[in-house]
């Protein structure tokens, strides 16, 4: 019974080392999973009864554009990047919209102390899968807007790294 335990625990250690000593791993989610309206649209319409879902993506099928939010959680400090997948179907006009990623502290307005711009990623048409990257200070927060979404545009999945 001793070599076993001996060895179960030799083999956790072995497994908690190598995961402190593995690089920076990856979040993913879909589009619909993680989104949250940015804009309210056109004055009297709610945009969240016409946003639809199609095998994990987000897709706007209302009239009008809309902008989306999503939050993406992390744990640790340090260089992080983003790949924004877009729907992979439509028209060139309803996948052609630009998506733009912040970090914040939470503590004000104050810029550069409190919030930073990672920039913006433009896509050209439907089934494009783009990057962005930035610096993450502290337990800071990261958000990504996908300003404008088309009608028929859509936000498939998004993948950042931990």
């Amino acid at each position: 019974m001793k070599l076993k335990a001996s060895t179960l625990i030799l083999g956790l250690c072995l497994a908690m080392l190598a995961v402190a000593a593995s690089p920076a791993y990856a979040r993913s989610t879909t589009g619909f999973s993680a989104f949250h309206v940015e804009n309210q649209g056109t004055l009297g319409t709610n945009p969240y009864t016409c946003l639809g879902e199609s095998f994990g993506a987000v897709v706007n099928n209302c009239s009008y554009a809309v902008s989306l939010e999503f939050d993406l959680p992390t744990d640790s400090p340090g260089e992080k990047g983003i790949t924004v997948q877009n729907y992979w179907k439509g028209t060139e006009a309803s996948g052609t919209f630009s998506c733009q990623a912040y970090a914040y502290s939470g503590a004000g307005s104050a810029y550069p102390a409190d919030y930073a711009y990672w920039g913006q990623i433009n896509f050209p048409g439907p089934d494009y899968s783009l990057q962005l990257s930035g610096f993450l200070q502290g337990a800071w927060s990261i958000q990504l807007i996908c300003w404008n979404v088309p009608p028929g545009g859509g936000i498939a999945n998004i993948n950042w790294t931990e």
